[in-house]
């Protein structure tokens, strides 16, 4: 029987993932302690520390724990996604290959020395994607569509940078139908974990309004385009090439869109939209590789697409090129 690779079933694609993984917690490189972790407030009016330079921190204070769990919810976020286009038959056809797509596109993303927090920050970008998706159904769906907007809250509070994909919410309330009062559910969910944070901060003896003030520092230190112009040439050629080809897989669904069902059509529209926007948070200041890991998760439902449409024998190429460009950087880094 001929393998192959562009139909994957479960097993083969979590056990190319499960590889990924390995080889990459195995050459990510361990950041340095962050200095100024409380962006110029006293201990008394922020006690609470940003989210994401404590993340940052723990990784280096505990690197062996660290590696471990951003190992484990990699995985658990690769699966997600996975399960995800099966459940809503995204191509159109049965296949698990938008698993290792996830941790070949990862990669890039674990060049930074903070991998814990991207990969946290992916996994938040993750599991607001699946939400919003399943929000999408007959009826009101108001417990997904305030999950979904609870954990693009929480990403915010991980990386500030993230703050424009709150235009998310009124994309995904648009594109799949929901009505005002879902709406009103989404932005409840979206402010009841920063609500929360503030509130804590403020129990302990802090300002209340110090951590949105912290995150707001951190969004504008830092220069404009940045992230893209400072990145290492290897890094910068392989995103630029994992760029195109999601351009190519949004061309060849625009141009088959109606192959599929009308739920599918429209998540990969979400998805579509989701690249544009992801792609303007890199021209931000505070811009960093860290965001690659937002940017997996759109374009880990799109690359498919790319594949399923291709002559086969081209797709598996093309396929295992980005497989051994993936492994390479990783390398490299």
């Amino acid at each position: 029987m001929r393998l192959n690779l562009i139909k994957q079933s479960l097993i083969p694609a979590f056990l190319s993932l499960v590889l990924l993984v390995v080889l990459g917690m195995h050459c990510a490189t361990d950041g340095t302690p962050i200095a100024e972790v409380r962006q110029g407030f006293d201990h008394e009016l922020l006690p609470i520390v940003p989210l994401g330079n404590f993340l940052a921190d723990w990784q280096v204070a505990h690197p062996g724990w660290s590696t471990w769990i951003a190992g484990i919810l990699m995985l658990f976020a690769g699966t997600t996604l996975g399960r995800l286009t099966v459940r809503y038959n995204l191509y159109g056809t049965g296949t698990c290959i938008a698993i290792p797509l996830y941790g070949m596109v990862m990669s890039s993303a674990l060049c930074e020395g903070y991998y814990l927090t991207t990969v946290v920050a992916s996994l938040f970008t993750t599991l607001a994607v699946k939400n919003l998706c399943m929000s999408y159904r007959n009826g009101f769906g108001f417990d997904r569509i305030f999950r979904g907007a609870m954990f693009l809250a929480l990403l915010l509070l991980i990386e500030p940078t993230t703050l424009p994909l709150v235009v998310a919410l009124p994309l995904a309330t648009s594109l799949f139908r929901r009505t005002i009062r879902e709406g009103v559910v989404a932005m409840a969910g979206f402010l009841f974990p920063v609500a929360t944070l503030c509130y804590l901060n403020w129990a302990i003896g802090g300002s209340f309004t110090a951590p949105m003030e912290a995150l707001y520092r951190i969004f504008m230190e830092g220069e404009w385009l940045q992230a893209p112009l400072k990145a290492p040439q290897t890094q910068q050629l392989f995103v630029g090439s994992l760029l195109l080809l999601t351009i190519i897989a949004m061309v060849l669904f625009q141009a088959n869109s109606y192959a599929i069902n009308t739920k599918a059509r429209h998540i990969l529209r979400f998805a579509c939209r989701l690249v544009w926007c992801t792609l303007l948070l890199f021209l931000l200041p505070h811009a960093s590789t860290m965001l690659l890991g937002v940017l997996a998760v759109p374009t880990s439902l799109l690359l498919p697409v790319l594949f399923i449409r291709t002559h086969q024998s081209i797709a598996q190429t093309l396929y295992l090129l980005l497989l051994a460009a993936s492994i390479g950087l990783m390398f490299l880094h």
